[in-house]
Parts: C-alpha cells; sequence; structure tokens
C-alpha cells in the first residue's frame, strides 16, 4: 500500500480499489468487501444518532387535542390524547428535516396485534419500537372497529416511543399564557 499522510487515511474502499489495482486475489477482496460492507454500516449508524441528536435538539410539540368520553356513572371513561394525523403531520415533517423518516408494520400475533414503529436514516440505518395490546372493545365497537382502534393507539405511542416525544396538554390557543399576577399593597 502507498504511503499516505495521517490526514488522509484510506477507507475501506480506497484499499479496495488499489488492492484490484494491484491483482489482489479474490479472497482478499472479498474480505475488503465486508470490511467496506462493515464500515458503510458503522457510518450509516453514526449518521442516524447525529440526525437524531438534531431531531431532539428542537423537537416539534404535539398535542392532546381530541377529548374522549364514553360510558355512564362509575364505567364513564374520559381522557385527552393526541390525534394520531397531527402527531404524524409535526413528528414527519421535523424529522424529514434531519434526513430522517418513519413508517409501521404491523403483525395480528394470535389474539394480540403488534405494532413496530421503524425511523430510518437516508443512509440506511433504522431503528425499530414496538408495542402489543389485545383488540380495544371498549365503547361498544364491533371486532373491525376494535382492531382499528388498537392499530391508531400503538402508531401513535409507538411513535412517541420511538423518537422520545410525548404528548403536551391541551391546546387552548395560547389562552393560557396569560399570566394573572398578584399583587398585595
Amino acid at each position: 500500500l502507498p504511503v499516505v499522510s495521517e490526514s488522509a487515511a484510506l477507507t475501506p474502499m480506497d484499499m479496495l480499489r488499489i488492492a484490484v489495482e494491484k491483482g489482489a486475489d479474490l479472497d482478499k477482496l472479498q474480505q475488503l468487501m465486508g470490511l467496506q460492507e462493515r464500515w458503510e454500516t458503522n457510518e450509516a449508524k453514526k449518521a442516524y444518532v447525529t440526525a437524531m441528536n438534531a431531531f431532539k435538539a428542537d423537537p416539534p410539540e404535539v398535542f392532546k387535542s381530541s377529548h374522549v368520553m364514553f360510558g355512564e356513572g362509575a364505567r364513564k371513561t374520559e381522557y385527552d390524547h393526541a390525534k394520531l394525523e397531527e402527531a404524524v403531520d409535526a413528528i414527519g415533517t421535523a424529522l424529514s428535516k434531519h434526513g430522517l423518516s418513519f413508517r409501521w408494520d404491523c403483525e395480528q400475533l394470535e389474539a394480540m396485534i403488534r405494532v413496530t414503529c421503524v425511523i430510518t436514516h437516508v443512509q440506511g440505518h433504522s431503528e425499530r419500537t414496538w408495542l402489543q395490546s389485545g383488540a380495544d372493545q371498549s365503547g361498544g365497537k364491533n371486532n373491525i372497529q376494535a382492531l382499528g382502534s388498537t392499530v391508531t393507539y400503538l402508531q401513535r405511542y409507538t411513535l412517541f416511543a420511538a423518537t422520545g416525544l410525548a404528548a403536551k396538554g391541551m391546546d387552548d390557543d395560547g389562552g393560557g399564557s396569560e399570566k394573572v399576577f398578584i399583587t398585595e399593597q
């Protein structure tokens, strides 16, 4: 191999090119190809981590903008949650600014539904976060609605988990930002 200054380190692809020029045997070329693949995998993982850190430095805000209430008396259920489409829009837009995208894989495993959120960087590194649950039979849903409700719920929460985000309280269009100061005289 030629002498190389410290500031111009050879990449595995450089070494492969030199080996081909020098007539290296097939075994040596396969070893160098494996080295190149491992190097690219490591570079992609580092790029993913850098991109995710940049995303987390300026995360999007997703608010609990939907109120749900059903049932009566002791069986009454009431809660606020972020809408899936709002989470998808805000998080997807923010991720894409850093070369990241997401998708979901869904599986039905006997009585369980598993949803996996896959976040992928443009250089190819992906990380996966999954949750699973039984079908949501609450609120008088039929079987199809119960599956849809569970998938939507798991999509929302795997996206939050994979990005390290959490929905904020109900958005009141800035009404809560007005502070009331009481002074004693």
